[in-house]
């Protein structure tokens, strides 16, 4: 039985814009304040259009591979069974903590009604036993929604990502229009429009959600083995959500710093904190006295995380399927149900989500290690490309990219930047999973035959001075504690010339010899 194509166009384009208009655009513009000032705005622009040059590498991948689970797929035809672990397992491991982060998003919300679902320790907001069992229910009711066939995920999904969008929308129109204060972008006193400099400018894409917020889009990929015409549609869908969604999330951003009270600023913008800033824009709609549109807001902030974790529910489903389909996960879990659904994989899915609340009870305390995770698999975009043209140069590729090396090269050295900007901290956590993914493969690949061993290491033995590099330059930059001995401005020539040495050694040989 195979997965029923019956996503149009516009379901696709409604999956990712749901994926990315989350939790994100309820705490992000808070965060990214307070790490960046005034020049959040900036961040998130920057966000997108980095976000949106990787974003071009997929489209001509998804458009020529329009299979279940994408990423894994790419890396097993251009790098062979190691690269497709080791991606594939990070897309898991990062995709499957985005239901409970949503979730986490709805309790914090709903928290400032009922009490019992969260506590305070350590000055952030994690959830009680109430609360666990409380998300446990939520993402039950998020899988079982997802039962019912991509037919009927395309259509509700499209009705929600509708109802979630009205509420930012007017956010930014009444905030713009009542209560807009242009003098909190240049106060001198306050440091300025960019208090922080370049260096929290930057630092705002990882640590301020804004990157977490656009990753969404990958569930465009993971659902490309069920739409329709899709050499036309994930290209349209993808592109499509990444210029829309950064839109929305620069006004969104912009409205936020000029409608925040004066006086949370009396501390500077790494301090900011005001009544109801745990709800940012609801405590600013609150301190205008918009009572009504606080209820509004409370509603979306169900609302938004939801759809977003019940379309991420799908699109990991769609992983785990594919990396059974590959071999690396037992075949039971690429069953299909009578709706044509991987209802073994969502289930596993929940059981692994379920348990994340447990030692990750804060929204805050999973963001910046699943931006890292999700960075990491997306270098397989640009590397796949190039080493898939050379391969198969005769191939039909319905989107063909223009530039394809300079554009590919560029999008590697942006995804070697995001990672290294969450810091030694993040990347450190992030080596650790994946040294694990590599160890757990290394065991498996002791009972296959040492030539495929061999062959497998030959494809993909760059990936292993890959990651050493990229955590030995993350510790001695300035980012997340790291040691600040590479200065900011030298840091962008040193993973320059890395990812210009790894870009290489990644491709085939016999192509480049």
């Amino acid at each position: 039985m195979k997965l029923q194509r019956s996503i149009g166009a516009f379901g696709l384009l409604f999956a990712g814009i749901s994926s990315v208009i989350g939790s994100g655009w309820l705490f992000g513009p808070l965060y990214a304040a307070q790490v960046a000032g005034p020049a959040a705005v900036v961040s998130w622009i920057l966000g997108g259009i980095l976000m949106s040059i990787i974003a071009f590498t997929f489209a001509e991948l998804g458009s020529t591979f329009p299979v279940a689970g994408g990423m894994i797929q790419y890396a097993q035809q251009s790098h062979g069974a190691l690269m497709s672990f080791l991606i594939g397992w990070m897309v898991w491991v990062s995709s499957v903590t985005v239901a409970p982060v949503e979730t986490l998003g709805i309790l914090q919300y709903m928290a400032n009604y009922i009490p019992s679902l969260m506590h305070t320790v350590n000055h952030a907001p994690v959830l009680t036993h109430t609360g666990t069992l409380a998300a446990a229910f939520i993402m039950l009711i998020m899988c079982a929604l997802n039962y019912y066939g991509a037919h009927f995920f395309s259509r509700s999904n499209s009705i929600l990502t509708i109802i979630k969008l009205i509420v930012p929308v007017a956010t930014i129109i009444i905030l713009l229009s009542i209560h807009f204060q242009p003098s909190h972008f240049y106060q001198k006193n306050m440091g300025g429009f960019a208090p922080f400099g370049w260096h929290g400018l930057l630092a705002a894409l990882p640590l301020g959600g804004i990157i977490y917020s656009f990753v969404g889009s990958n569930t465009i990929l993971q659902l490309a083995g069920e739409t329709k015409n899709p050499q036309r549609n994930i290209p349209f869908a993808l592109i499509g959500t990444m210029f829309f969604c950064t839109i929305i999330y620069a006004l969104l951003q912009l409205a936020f710093i000029g409608s925040i009270p004066t006086s949370a600023l009396l501390k500077g913008w790494g301090q900011l904190k005001f009544v109801g800033s745990n709800g940012p824009f609801a405590g600013i709609m609150g301190a205008l006295g918009l009572g009504w549109f606080v209820i509004i807001i409370y509603a979306d902030a169900v609302i938004s995380p939801f759809g977003t974790g019940f379309v991420f529910t799908a699109s990991t489903a769609r992983v785990v399927y594919g990396l059974s389909n590959i071999g690396f996960l037992p075949r039971a879990l690429k069953k299909l149900s009578k709706t044509r659904v991987p209802l073994r994989s969502i289930i596993l899915n929940y059981i692994v989500g379920s348990l994340l609340f447990l030692p990750f009870p804060g929204w805050q305390t999973l963001v910046s290690f699943i931006i890292s995770c999700f960075i990491i698999s997306y270098i397989i975009g640009p590397i796949s490309l190039i080493a898939l043209r050379h391969r198969e140069p005769h191939l039909a590729r319905p989107f063909r990219l223009p530039f394809a090396y300079i554009i590919t090269i560029i999008s590697f050295y942006i995804c070697n930047l995001l990672i290294f900007w969450t810091g030694w901290q993040t990347v450190s956590r992030m080596m650790l999973v994946l040294l694990f993914g590599l160890i757990v493969f290394l065991i498996r690949s002791l009972q296959d035959s040492k030539a495929k061993l061999k062959e497998n290491w030959r494809s993909a033995w760059w990936i292993v001075p890959y990651f050493i590099i990229m955590t030995i330059i993350s510790y001695l930059g300035s980012f997340g504690h790291g040691k600040n001995i590479l200065p900011f401005g030298i840091d962008f020539i040193v993973i320059a010339i890395m990812t210009l040495f790894i870009f290489y050694a990644a491709l085939p040989r016999k192509e480049i010899g």
